[in-house]
């Protein structure tokens, strides 16, 4: 983590990060008044006087029914949000931040926004409307170009500068992911025909693509390997392919179940594999060949270990996906030797690379899908950021797995969730309301 972000950690509510003036001041407080007006649900009991002044007293039977009625109110609704900004009119799926001002989201009424801070706090600069819900928003590492896309497969490509849409590409069916190169303005995308698609962004549009076809099986993950030259994907008939883009080659290593997930570590040449059986395979990615070798095989919590071979086989059984288990997000801590993971059954996990079993196990007492792990650095120490549909977002130091901080989210599911690079403490979510928050650790 650079110096800008250790010391915008510690800036006060008085020195919000520039980001944060984004959403300032939005904050939809919609409280009236009461401060003089007896609520009923304040009445602690209800004592009556007959005609002739003598008080009647609750019996046991009327406070027993008291009781049974105060358990019917809903809970109470918390939101823990430092600001807010009501972004669609239905759910937020995807939110983006780039450059301290710019922040882009895309919702279920099939459009994406573009938001500048410098022009205004709560209007967005640019509307771009597409087929589908819009389900991914990604800003180019320049950050001059946002690449917006849904469902259906359409992917826009629009200039910050100019607001203008540079290329429009409608090539892919059903969209699953895409991701921007390290350095290149080259858009990668996986479909559901189990094609990954290459684009060089040009400045009058697509000046070149290129199609790496597999079986035909979905193409439901993909990683850009720190090369840049070399690509994962992953296949919903359970194939990791290690691509490589130049050539337009590939080799592959066969797992038992689809695959949901795919990261790689930031400098040395190892992956991690998350399925839908909930299983994460940890490959190495050092091969002259480009030959994927399995390392190790984790089960999720309470599955009996399974172990590979040294000719990279695993015993890992062929059963049928319990899909409750399944990895929904994962990724590498870029300075220990762990790796987190979330499933669908609410557990987040943290593992070291050279162990069979968990370090830490965190398990929702709602059992509800964990939607997002992140990351993150404070100094030396490592956070795990986990957004969930359970409406919260949990922070815990990696070092022990102590929870530091359970966010709440204003009783709307968590949908996305990301860390401000500029201030670690800051953390922004999409709700299943349209809502974009910000919270604060401090």
């Amino acid at each position: 983590m650079d110096s800008s972000a250790e010391n915008g950690a510690h800036k006060s509510q008085k020195e919000m990060s520039s980001t944060c003036a984004v959403l300032y001041g939005l904050r939809q407080l919609n409280m009236e008044d009461d401060n003089n007006r007896i609520d009923e649900s304040e009445i602690a009991e209800i004592i009556e006087i007959d005609e002739e002044g003598e008080m009647k007293y609750a019996s046991d039977d009327d406070e027993d029914q008291q009781s049974t009625s105060n358990a019917d109110v809903p809970a109470e609704i918390v939101d823990d949000s430092l600001l807010s900004l009501q972004a669609h009119a239905q759910d937020c799926f995807a939110i983006a931040l780039a450059s301290n001002r710019w922040l882009a989201t895309g919702g279920e009424d099939d459009v994406a926004f573009l938001f500048d801070q410098s022009v205004s706090d709560s209007e967005p600069v640019l509307k771009i409307e597409h087929k589908d819900s819009v389900t991914f928003v990604a800003f180019n590492n320049a950050e001059t170009l946002l690449a917006t896309g849904d469902l259906s497969g359409k992917i826009l490509i629009s200039e910050l500068a100019t607001k203008n849409v540079r290329a429009e590409i409608d090539e892919c069916n059903d969209l699953e992911w895409i991701k921007w190169h390290h350095t290149a303005d080259i858009l990668f995308a996986g479909d559901k025909d189990g094609i990954l698609w290459m684009w060089l962004i040009g400045n009058n549009g697509i000046a070149q693509s290129k199609v790496y076809s597999g079986n035909g099986a979905s193409c439901t993950a993909g990683c850009l390997m720190p090369d840049g030259k070399r690509i994962l994907a992953g296949y919903s008939d359970g194939i990791v392919r290690l691509w490589l883009l130049r050539e337009e080659t590939s080799t592959h290593l066969y797992f038992h179940s689809p695959i949901t997930a795919i990261d790689h570590h930031v400098s040395q040449s190892v992956a991690i594999v998350g399925t839908q059986s909930g299983t994460v395979n940890v490959i190495n990615t050092a091969s002259p060949e480009h030959q994927l070798r399995k390392i190790s095989l984790l089960p999720p919590p309470g599955v009996k270990s399974t172990t590979v071979t040294a000719a990279g086989t695993s015993t890992e059984p062929e059963e049928e996906d319990d899909v409750a288990n399944c990895v929904e997000s994962l990724a590498m801590a870029p300075s220990h030797p762990w790796f987190a993971v979330g499933r669908n059954d609410g557990s987040m996990c943290i593992y070291e690379m050279d162990s069979n079993a968990p370090r830490s196990i965190f398990q929702s007492n709602q059992m509800m899908a964990i939607v997002k792990v992140i990351w993150s650095m404070e100094g030396n120490t490592p956070y795990v950021t986990v957004g969930s549909i359970d409406g919260t977002v949990r922070v815990f130091d990696a070092r022990d797995s102590s929870l530091l901080k359970e966010l709440h989210n204003g009783g709307d599911e968590v949908l996305d969730v990301l860390v401000m690079q500029s201030n670690p403490h800051r953390i922004m979510t999409a709700g299943s309301g349209g809502i974009v928050r910000v919270f604060d650790l401090n």
